[in-house]
């Protein structure tokens, strides 16, 4: 009974779980397809670029997550231990379904394991939060406050940051099949969905639309040519689909978050760096849709 009490209080630290009622949470918990594994020290949990079913919140012991740099050399670029989770951006909508890096275990380890329709539960309903959760009422900068409150991203923003968020944020609406960025521009701002979605999309050699995938409210987009160390280029296009609200963050604030968050930084790079992949095979493969 103390591990299924610690599994829901665990549960209740994951931004993608924080939106569950106490009996969904339980739910979960108890679910034949969730429970705790155990792996050995350097036991392989996940690999890069394997199809993604499930993520994972340490238990105890700690697992370390690194990624293929160029050359084939795997470089580390977290360690995680207890509390702490991994796995759920590759079943994040708009993802590409793979993982993005490999995870072994430093030390003998247990890990709580979430199956794929339950974090699909998880999103759907901080999505709902995040679309009828604000008043309607609310002011504009309350709207940007609630949302940044939603997203992973922003999770380490002191409560004075948020209550200056007119200073560094700036709604902007964009009509159906507006372009907001386009392949290989200078990027200057990035992106987070308020209202309606955008679709992501690459042209191959021979013009034709390949889409990447669609972020609605919650979702956020461009922060990869504003990494510190990148080319500062847009890797992709992105146009409204719809009518559509969004909040921009200039590139120098972005930058200060993840100067102060190392661990922030590297798994957006490694994003990055699948997101590229990605791109490149597809491009290769011609037009897969």
């Amino acid at each position: 009974m103390g591990m299924l009490r610690a599994g829901v209080d665990l549960l209740r630290q994951v931004p993608i779980f924080g939106s569950l009622s106490a009996d969904e949470l339980q739910r979960v918990v108890d679910a034949p397809a969730n429970g705790v594994v155990t792996f050995r020290a350097g036991d392989m949990i996940v690999a890069e670029n394997d199809i993604a079913d499930c993520m994972y919140i340490v238990l105890d012991g700690a697992v370390d997550v690194r990624i293929t740099a160029v050359g084939g050399r795997e470089i580390t670029i977290a360690t995680l231990k207890a509390g702490e989770f991994f796995g759920e951006q590759a079943l994040l909508p708009g993802s590409t379904g793979r993982r993005n890096a490999t995870v072994r275990a430093l030390s003998d380890c247990r890990l709580f394991r979430i199956a794929k329709r339950d974090v699909a539960l998880g999103i759907a309903k901080t999505e709902d939060l995040a679309l009828s959760g604000i008043p309607e009422e609310a002011s504009d900068e309350d709207r940007v406050r609630m949302l940044l409150r939603s997203v992973r991203l922003f999770r380490s923003l002191s409560s004075r940051d948020l209550e200056r968020v007119g200073e560094w944020t700036e709604s902007v609406s964009f009509d159906d099949g507006d372009i907001i960025l386009r392949e290989a521009e200078e990027g200057d701002f990035m992106y987070i969905v308020l209202d309606g979605a955008v679709e992501v999309f690459i042209l191959d050699d021979d013009g034709k639309i390949i889409v990447l995938g669609r972020l609605t409210a919650g979702h956020y987009f461009g922060e990869q040519a504003l990494l510190p160390g990148g080319t500062g280029k847009r890797n992709a296009n992105v146009r409204a689909d719809g009518r559509t609200t969004l909040v921009r963050v200039a590139a120098r604030y972005f930058q200060l978050i993840v100067n102060h968050d190392n661990k922030l930084m590297l798994a957006l790079k490694a994003v990055g760096d699948a997101q590229r992949r990605r791109i490149v095979d597809l491009i290769g493969r011609g037009n897969p849709w």
